[in-house]
């Protein structure tokens, strides 16, 4: 199935607009994945929508995918041509015949192209993945067993040439785990981890016997290589424990080694003392990094208020160089403030982000083009310069919006803790950030110690702590 002019423009609309909401989008595994040959991928769905703009743009080697739709959206001629040109696939979800369902996709798959799916079924926001549903195994074991009934046909021929024989070949599936360090969250980062390929021919001869139950194994198994690219909590104390606790190890100058710890009294009272520091912090508007430059030094006001004075001075110094892009894009912070204000779903607040401030890009740079070149009489070299100034300014904008925004976070941050230590005028009690700095003090020298006495094989902060160190790395790349 040929891709069209649609799928080129989405792709490329798609990627400025990851690029320019998140700072990071990091693949690994790129070898993992062929240059050529029919491949099933099998996606985590977190990010509702970004979620194929994220495949799209990483997947190894530059190559296409195709994506399933319900066939009742192609009955319009002008969606059907937009999404045909688009290289999405039709299926028909009401027919109970999976040669029916998957007409189109072997279609896909014969010509040795890439279909790209999301088992979960629903884009979510749980701590770990949702069960897979059996669409992609259905889909690729009738499809590895259509294969072999062509090679059994073309075997049993006389005289066929096996090197010019035109039997496709079977599709491999690849898994494919995409993680958002924080997905809503502005200049944040994202991980696509494509995993080893999961092959058919093991399963064949089972599925001639026992379709449904073949299916189910092979479900099972592309789930638990998912889970392996991933990061999952069996809840969001977990989580939240495993979060904290990356930050507090990952924060001190000496790296403690993660590896397995046992149950006991202490470990439960660590676990219960990460989600209580965490909670405190989220109630204060403050961060890890607020208490820990603290560390050695005692809390007080007019430490709190030299650090606000440098972080004030090093930012009004950047301003007047960020201030113009400032001015010309904020409006796109503040309508993606107001609809994560008015989006009740976590999975959904990316998408409005993104798709907000490109419309709001789409219409002011179109605005700023238009104004140069009226200016310059609607001249051909009018348009040039009006075209070279919306680039430049673009170009200018995003390479210094990290470095300003980091600053501005720095520059709020500081001020929170001087306001929270201004006992009786700030708007927070001392002895609350006091206890914050014991909070953390106990929590990391309690996991310091565990870190290093405790080697058993238990279940219960050993989690805690392995996600810790998965959340912060993925095969050697730091997450910020």
């Amino acid at each position: 199935m040929p891709f069209g002019i649609t799928y080129d423009i989405s792709c490329t609309l798609s990627r400025w607009c990851i690029h320019g909401f998140y700072r990071d989008i990091i693949t690994i595994g790129y070898d993992n994945v062929p240059k050529e040959g029919p491949i099933i991928v099998c996606s985590t769905h977190f990010n509702m929508i970004v979620d194929p703009a994220v495949l799209a743009n990483t997947f190894p080697h530059k190559r296409k995918l195709h994506f399933w739709a319900k066939n009742s959206l192609f009955a319009n001629k002008i969606l059907n041509l937009i999404l045909t040109s688009g290289g999405v696939v039709p299926v028909d979800r009401k027919t109970k015949n999976n040669k029916a369902l998957f007409a189109a996709t072997f279609e896909v798959l014969k010509l040795g192209e890439i279909v790209a799916l999301f088992p979960e079924g629903t884009s979510h926001s749980q701590s770990r993945l949702l069960e897979f549903k059996d669409g992609a195994s259905w889909a690729a074991l009738e499809y590895a067993s259509f294969v072999s009934d062509l090679e059994k046909s073309d075997g049993d021929r006389e005289g066929v040439d096996k090197k010019k024989s035109k039997v496709p070949a079977k599709a491999i599936i690849i898994p494919v785990g995409l993680t958002y360090v924080q997905k809503s969250k502005y200049r944040s980062a994202v991980i696509a981890a494509y995993g080893s390929p999961i092959h058919t021919e093991p399963y064949l001869e089972d599925f001639e016997v026992d379709k449904r139950a073949t299916v189910k194994r092979l479900t099972k198994h592309i789930e638990t290589e998912t889970e392996k690219l991933t990061i999952n909590a069996q809840d969001w104390e977990t989580s939240n424990a495993a979060t904290i606790a990356r930050q507090l190890i990952f924060s001190d100058d000496k790296h403690v080694p993660l590896e397995d710890y046992t149950i006991s009294d202490e470990i439960l009272s660590l676990t219960n003392n990460l989600i209580q520091y965490k909670t405190s912090l989220d109630e204060l508007h403050l961060s890890n990094t607020d208490i820990a430059r603290y560390e050695n030094r005692s809390l007080t006001i007019p430490w709190a208020s030299y650090t606000f004075l440098c972080e004030l001075l090093k930012f009004t110094v950047q301003l007047p160089f960020f201030l113009p892009g400032l001015c010309f894009h904020w409006p796109i912070y503040l309508l993606g403030k107001i609809s994560a204000k008015y989006e009740i779903y976590e999975e959904s607040r990316a998408q409005n982000k993104i798709a907000l401030g490109f419309a709001w890009l789409l219409i002011a740079y179109s605005v700023l083009f238009f104004f140069i070149w009226v200016t310059m009489f609607f001249t051909p070299l009018g348009f040039i310069l009006a075209a070279s100034a919306v680039f430049i300014f673009a170009w200018y904008h995003i390479a210094l919006v990290d470095s300003h925004y980091d600053a501005f976070k720095e520059l709020i941050s500081s001020f929170r803790l001087l306001a929270a230590l201004y006992s009786g005028k700030g708007s927070l009690p001392r002895d609350l950030v006091e206890n914050l700095k014991e909070k953390r003090n106990l929590c990391l020298g309690s996991l310091k110690k565990i870190c290093k006495e405790y080697r058993s094989k238990s279940e219960d902060l050993r989690i805690v702590l392995e996600l810790s160190e998965k959340t912060y790395t993925f095969e050697g790349k730091k997450l910020r």
